[in-house]
C-alpha cells in the first residue's frame, strides 16, 4: 500500500489533528532571502509540500500553503539550536529536537494531507540542506499520557 493510498484513502479512520515530529538532523528554511531557523507551520509543511509536487505521482492541493499558515499551530515544542557552516564560510542556525503541530480546523481532507506529508519527511526530508544531511525528520507515535 502506498503512502498516498494509506493517508488519503482512510476509510473510516479519522486522521490526527495532533502530530508530532522530530528534526533529528539540524534544519534551517530559506524564506525571502533569509535562513529561518524556525519550524513555523508553513515552512515545515510548505516545504514537505514542494518536494511531495516534484517527485509523487499524486498532486496535493497548493491550498496546503494557506491551511498551514491559518490552521496549524505550534502546540509543544522542545528544541535546541544548531550552528550549520555555510558555503560562503559562515554560520547559518539551525534547530534540532520536537515540535507538535496541532490543526484547528479537523476537515478530514486537509487532516489526511498534513498527515501525508508529515510521514513522507521521514523519505524526503525538510529544509534547506537535506542533499548534504541537514532536515532529516520523523513522526513521533503520540502517547495515550501525551493527549
Amino acid at each position: 500500500q502506498t503512502l498516498a493510498a494509506r493517508h488519503l484513502l482512510a476509510g473510516e479512520r479519522v486522521p490526527a489533528a495532533r502530530l508530532t515530529l522530530e528534526f533529528a538532523s539540524p534544519t534551517t528554511f530559506r524564506s525571502s532571502g533569509r535562513y529561518v531557523p524556525l519550524p513555523l507551520p508553513e515552512l515545515v509543511f510548505g516545504s514537505l509540500l514542494e518536494r511531495w509536487q516534484a517527485f509523487a505521482p499524486v498532486a496535493l492541493s497548493p491550498e496546503l500553503r494557506r491551511f498551514a499558515t491559518e490552521m496549524v499551530v505550534v502546540s509543544r515544542y522542545m528544541l535546541r539550536t544548531r550552528s550549520l557552516p555555510s558555503k560562503e564560510g559562515g554560520l547559518h542556525i539551525g534547530f534540532i529536537g520536537q515540535v507538535t503541530f496541532s490543526a484547528l480546523n479537523r476537515d478530514r481532507y486537509w487532516l489526511s494531507v498534513l498527515n501525508l506529508l508529515a510521514h513522507y519527511a521521514f523519505f524526503s526530508g525538510v529544509g534547506y540542506g537535506t542533499a548534504a544531511g541537514l532536515g532529516q525528520v520523523r513522526v513521533v507515535a503520540e502517547r495515550p499520557h501525551d493527549t
